[in-house]
């Protein structure tokens, strides 16, 4: 039987969850070159936004919930500590893509970790086809599609730097858009 002290622990540990995670993960810069290949990442600060938000709407949840459970709102504690408990799953979700949404760029190829799926390798000469398109983030970023011979596609988000892997896979001539 769940009851409010179970989702109490919840919506207090999620937020601890992803701020030790969010520690472990860190690293300040999003463009990282190395020497024989490049790395980019979702800027840090989307987790550290995402970890802050969980941890106002944990306070949240727990302030709400012991209201609650004063009388004060007149409802039973589980209701509001399940809705921000379900919210933070949520937003925990969201970050888990975020640290792990990447691109490393090579001298011939990328290989592109997307939030969510397996990890696919695209060599720059298989490439027939890119298109920006906007982002469902927002509509000041553009994603970058990427469409190869093969028939496979592959979605860079816009939220890595992708003006700079497009100078790095130099296929300009099959850019559009």
């Amino acid at each position: 039987m769940l009851t409010p002290d179970h989702l109490l622990m919840v919506v207090v540990g999620i937020p601890l969850f992803a701020g030790i995670l969010m520690l472990l993960a860190a690293t300040d810069l999003s463009e990282r070159h190395h020497l024989h290949h490049d790395t980019y990442s979702i800027s840090q600060a989307m987790p550290n936004t995402l970890v802050l938000v969980m941890v106002f709407m944990g306070v949240l949840g727990a302030l709400t919930g012991w209201l609650c459970h004063l009388g004060v709102f007149g409802s039973d504690p589980i209701v509001p500590l399940g809705f921000f408990a379900s919210f933070q799953m949520a937003l925990l979700f969201a970050f888990f893509g975020v640290i792990r949404c990447r691109v490393m760029a090579y001298d011939d190829r990328m290989v592109v970790r997307p939030w969510i799926g397996r990890s696919k390798q695209v060599a720059y000469k298989d490439i027939v086809r890119m298109v920006r398109s906007l982002s469902l983030l927002s509509p000041h970023f553009h994603d970058l599609r990427v469409y190869t011979a093969s028939g496979d596609r592959v979605r860079v988000s816009g939220l890595l730097d992708v003006e700079q892997m497009l100078v790095r896979i130099d296929r300009f001539d099959v850019l559009e858009g």
